[in-house]
């Protein structure tokens, strides 16, 4: 496409110059024919059987976004609203469709946020587009709106508190910051004025609601292409482009949470190349929503064009930048770079072009961090964020100079459909230049990144096997020029046919996929897949991430996956960590923290209260009274009782079912103490056992951790080296001095590598290991850590005449996958071993947690773990020093009621 400069040259698309275009070209969808809006809309006697089917069609959708539980309840409850306003929207007359569409999109708002916060949302902003319609300039217009737009960002960054809950912002953003400013555009340029009804149409689009990411919809195409075609044909390719987001969110789930993992914990040059690909797959879930918000447009009229197409696919930067986000992409060009273009043409037509281009990329960055701003309530300009834009925007100027250089006519006749090598290498090395950046742009640091590289030195025979065999399916698929079959598909769907079938059959899919009792006796692995991206869950990262932020706050909000996001927005502002609620001080020392005694709070919305020995418990005595047994319960949250009452404690309970009379020990009286501190690792468990837990004299000390334990335990002896301090464990700090992590102690400023040290130490310079690298030292022997801690745990116990017992427990999540290392450490210890992981399986979990943010078991929960340690230390009491029952056989556990090891035994 060209558009037509003052000087007689053209600029196409991307901003490449382009000589003597003979016509200004207004951009089409491929293959769309030329239809006047006013032709006939309402669908024909032969096309009503067509319009039954996107019905059908759309009531399957619901089935599979139920099934699939994708996106949030608020999405399928607007998408149920939207078809049924679909039906009836499509039998209206034409007169009457653009107001019901936006009464139901208004009423969706309602639906969404309630009527109280639903009508702020609106009357925000009605006065946002009552100031573009003020009779002033358009410069007095807009400072006008910026003033607004200030007041906003004081409610939006919590300084100033309204009336109304702060998440209608995201939403109210998402609607105003960019479209605004292409409909002022609209008012100055367009030859029609807008009526009332296309206005709120415009700002208040039905979807828009579930989607604070949302596309940056043009004005004029809004309008322009408002019913331009067949009805039912338009309606036909919503559904399409429903059916493809709603694939590419399920492929997005399973990248998500079998693909993806942590750039600390890459061990091989194949585990690199994946974490590559995968973080730049993880783009299919924008890919994707964008999809279903131009699908469910397509079925009120709105023929938009495409948002992407086949960016994986794209054979250079500049056909990247033309393919990726198409509507962001129109809106730079549109308002930033043909102005810019246009101003420094006087400097000559190249560095007009690199001129623009920089700021174009310069005002994505920062157009980027407002957007953030609005969703997630920060600003972040990361030096990463930096690079990856300041990259991009150079490969885009050093290709469109390249394509001007090269620029010919175009020549008419049939596109090429054979596959060919150059087509197929360039666009592998785009997509591989473009995981390369995109990895960058998503890292938690630039020493993040960095670091990663290192894992490539490691590699196999096996690997780089398996690597070919995929580059040469990559060159396979990549040498096809897919864009040009599907041109000549979509000029062919003009007619119906077979193809307008595809989304029915796509449905069907997926619904057969989600049906896995059928097929998973045949292949459980098939079915174990689907169960996992049939719901909504965070992979091992995030959910090592959500349990940090239980803990403290997490700090760095804008490189969070949009899983997660999704999970900690919806915690209010009151639901602190620990230590903010007054329950918790710092120590400097080897266990760094603790909670006081004798305090009485509120955590979590239930009271917690601690004794005078600093224990989550009832008043105990240091000394063991006679005919007393002691079980000392050692743990996290999950032994304290986050968001349980302190009679709802499981250790609470678990003492009380010890003690009642159907089960109790003749002359025996059973003590469970709580020693559980949000937050504590495994090592401060350990720390913790001399300093108190052996001053009550135990018979039998539980330790209890999660699957997610090491990070923890990683994370304390980092902040202790960091602090100048030793681990007081032999084996502990053996493993520190063997991985090299201990150099994060010395004194001196960070530098990575050790090379990097060495050059900088020879000009007398002292350094120290970045907290970074020694994390990722770490990590990569996290199972010796976790063993050297295990053992001194079971042998110090011994030592104190008690049985060390570990517990594996987890929050209120569905059961591993796979075995949990921990389970086979600690037998290898020699401790006895309560797993309890698959305690959730099979219930329903949201009644079991303690709100929809925070996974933690409530008092429900806790009765069921309560109850199912009972069992299993009665039919364990002779292991425990427990006498068993006097006339009661032990009973054997349930299906599924939790598996005992006997450590150093090889007893299950």
């Amino acid at each position: 496409m060209n558009v037509s400069t003052r000087a007689g040259q053209g600029i196409n698309s991307n901003g490449i110059v382009m000589t003597n275009p003979s016509t200004l070209a207004i951009p089409t969808a491929p293959g769309a024919p030329t239809v006047s809006p006013a032709a006939d809309t309402r669908a024909g006697a032969g096309s009503n059987w067509r319009l039954l089917l996107v019905c059908v069609e759309l009531a399957l959708m619901l089935l599979v976004i139920s099934r699939y539980q994708l996106e949030s309840r608020t999405f399928f409850n607007v998408m149920a609203l939207g078809c049924g306003g679909f039906v009836i929207h499509a039998l209206l007359p034409m007169r009457y469709r653009l107001g019901f569409f936006v009464g139901l999109s208004l009423a969706a708002i309602l639906v969404a946020f309630g009527l109280s916060d639903g009508a702020w949302l609106i009357g925000l902003g009605l006065v946002l587009i009552g100031i573009c319609h003020l009779p002033l300039r358009l410069a007095g217009r807009v400072g006008l709106l910026l003033l607004t737009a200030s007041l906003f960002a004081l409610f939006r960054a919590e300084i100033v508190h309204g009336p109304w809950s702060v998440a209608i912002w995201p939403i109210l953003g998402s609607m105003f910051m960019f479209r605004l400013a292409l409909y002022l555009h609209a008012l100055e340029h367009d030859e029609k004025r807008p009526t009332v009804a296309r206005t709120l149409a415009y700002f208040f689009m039905l979807p828009n609601v579930c989607f604070p990411l949302f596309p940056v919809v043009d004005y004029l195409s809004f309008r322009r292409n408002y019913y331009d075609h067949d009805a039912v044909s338009i309606y036909e390719t919503g559904i399409k482009w429903i059916v493809r987001g709603l694939i590419q969110l399920i492929l997005y789930r399973y990248v998500y949470v079998f693909l993806t993992g942590d750039a600390m914990e890459l061990h091989s040059l194949g585990d690199l190349l994946q974490f590559l690909v995968a973080t730049f797959l993880l783009y299919l879930r924008v890919s994707g929503q964008f999809h279903l918000i131009c699908g469910i447009l397509y079925l009120f009229g709105f023929r938009l064009p495409e948002t992407h197409h086949l960016y994986f696919l794209a054979s250079s930067f500049t056909d990247f930048w033309r393919r990726i986000n198409i509507y962001w992409k129109d809106f730079m060009m549109k308002l930033v770079y043909y102005p810019s273009f246009f101003w420094l043409k006087r400097f000559g037509a190249n560095r007009a072009l690199v001129g623009a281009t920089i700021v174009v990329f310069a005002g994505t960055w920062l157009l980027h961090s407002y957007q953030w701003f609005w969703l997630r309530g920060g600003f972040p300009l990361e030096p990463q964020d930096g690079l990856f834009w300041g990259f991009l925007g150079a490969l885009v100027v050093v290709g469109a100079l390249r394509e001007m250089k090269r620029s010919r006519p175009r020549k008419l006749g049939a596109a090429a459909t054979r596959w060919s090598f150059s087509l197929a290498w360039r666009v592998v090395a785009t997509f591989s230049a473009i995981c390369v950046l995109w990895s960058l742009w998503s890292a938690e640091s630039l020493l993040t990144w960095l670091l990663m590289w290192k894992a490539a030195s490691h590699t196999s025979a096996q690997q780089l096997l398996v690597i070919a065999g995929l580059l040469v399916l990559a060159l396979a698929i990549a040498g096809r020029p897919w864009q040009n079959l599907d041109a000549g598909k979509a000029a062919a769907a003009s007619r119906f046919g077979w193809m307008n079938l595809t989304p029915l059959l796509g449905l069907l899919l997926l619904l057969g996929l989600s049906a896995r009792d059928w097929y998973a006796p045949l292949a459980p692995q098939l079915a174990s897949t689907v169960a996992a991206v049939q719901r909504s869950t965070l992979n091992a990262r995030d959910a090592a991430l959500q349990q940090k932020g239980y803990y403290e706050n997490l700090d760095n909000q804008s490189r969070m996956s949009a899983q997660l996001w999704d999970v900690t927005a919806q915690k209010p502002a009151h639901w602190v960590p620990l230590g903010q609620a007054g329950a918790y001080r710092d120590r400097d020392d080897f266990l760094r923290g603790e909670m006081p005694a004798n305090v009485s709070v509120v955590f979590a919305d239930k009271p917690l209260t601690t004794n005078s020995w600093g224990m989550r418990d009832r008043e105990r005595t240091l000394a063991k009274p006679a005919g007393v047994y002691r079980i000392a319960v050692l743990g996290p949250s999950l032994v304290m009782g986050s968001g349980v009452a302190d009679a709802d404690t499981f250790t609470r309970m678990l003492e009380q079912r010890l003690n009642a009379s159907d089960v109790a020990v003749p002359g025996r009286t059973v003590e469970v103490l709580n020693f559980g501190v949000a937050a504590y690792a495994l090592t401060q468990q350990l720390a913790v056992l001399g300093e108190k837990v052996f001053r009550f004299q135990p018979d039998v000390v539980v330790f209890t951790d999660t699957p997610l334990l090491a990070t923890p335990t990683i994370n304390h002896l980092l902040a202790t080296i960091a602090a100048h301090q030793k681990a007081p464990f032999a084996g502990l700090n053996r493993v520190l001095e063997e991985t090299g992590a201990s150099a994060l102690g010395n004194d001196g400023v960070p530098v990575p590598f050790d090379f990097g040290r060495s050059l900088v130490g020879l000009a007398g310079v002292k350094t120290r290991m970045p907290w970074v690298e020694a994390d990722q030292r770490l990590r990569r022997s996290a199972d010796r850590v976790v063993q050297a801690t295990l053992d001194e745990m079971a042998q110090s116990v011994r030592s104190h005449g008690a049985v060390p017992v570990f517990l594996a427990l987890d929050n209120v999540v569905p059961a591993p996958e796979h075995v949990v290392p921990v389970l086979r450490q600690a037998a290898a210890a020699g401790m006895l071993v309560f797993d309890l992981l698959d305690l959730w399986q099979g219930r329903d979990l949201p009644p079991l947690r303690i709100a929809p943010w925070d996974n933690h078991p409530n008092a429900e929960g806790s009765r069921l773990i309560a109850e199912r340690l009972t069992e299993l230390v009665l039919q364990h009491a002779q292991n425990l020093g427990l006498e068993p029952l006097a006339g009661v056989a032990a009973q054997p556990a349930p299906n599924g009621a939790g598996q005992v090891r006997e450590g150093g035994k090889g007893k299950t």
